[in-house]
């Protein structure tokens, strides 16, 4: 992080718990460096204010239109996000790939960390398709809670399992007895 650019929060009341758009800049010129999942307060706030030491409660005009497609988007309703203003310049080039991968996978369904692995040039690489969806910075911009184990469970996911498969039951994704994602909804 750049010690000399300030960092700002805004907090997003979601009905899944609060979350937070973390953004840098000074004057016009901003970019967003993080989107934090709906999480208790506290717990929210002691991320932000490690990972983002000193930042403000501050909002702007595209913060603030970001805000409300994430309240949209954990309503229910089908969103699209602009991608312009987030700041992936810290992601490492093959953690781009993915990031592209999950932005591609429709709503309403998921598909396979080794699935994600192949269309990321990275065939074998599931792993390392799973540490790129660990390590999203703007989760739900770019879905990766659509990405789920080869045998229909759910795997990993930053916001815990109950938030990753309420936000996969929200876009209509269906689980057997068991708890794995039904056949129709992975995409081979």
């Amino acid at each position: 992080m750049n010690p000399e650019m300030p960092y700002f929060h805004h907090c997003v009341k979601t009905r899944l718990g609060k979350a937070a758009i973390v953004w840098s800049g000074v004057g016009r010129t901003f970019r967003i460096v993080r989107i934090c999942l709906p999480a208790p307060e506290a717990a929210l706030m002691r991320e932000i204010r490690t990972l983002f030491p000193g930042s403000a409660a501050k909002s702007c005009g595209a913060v603030a239109a970001l805000a409300g497609r994430l309240q949209a988007f954990m309503a229910g309703k089908p969103v699209s996000f602009d991608t312009a203003a987030l700041d992936t310049s810290r992601v490492p080039p093959y953690h781009r790939r993915v990031l592209a991968a999950l932005a591609a996978i429709p709503r309403g369904n998921v598909m396979s960390y080794g699935g994600v692995a192949s269309i990321t040039g990275a065939p074998g690489g599931a792993r390392a398709a799973g540490q790129g969806c660990g390590k999203n910075p703007f989760p739900v911009v770019y879905p990766c809670h659509r990405v789920i184990r080869a045998d229909g469970s759910l795997g990993g996911f930053g916001g815990g399992l109950t938030l990753k498969r309420a936000l996969l039951e929200m876009e209509g994704v269906r689980f057997d007895r068991t708890g794995k994602v039904l056949p129709e909804h992975i995409l081979r």
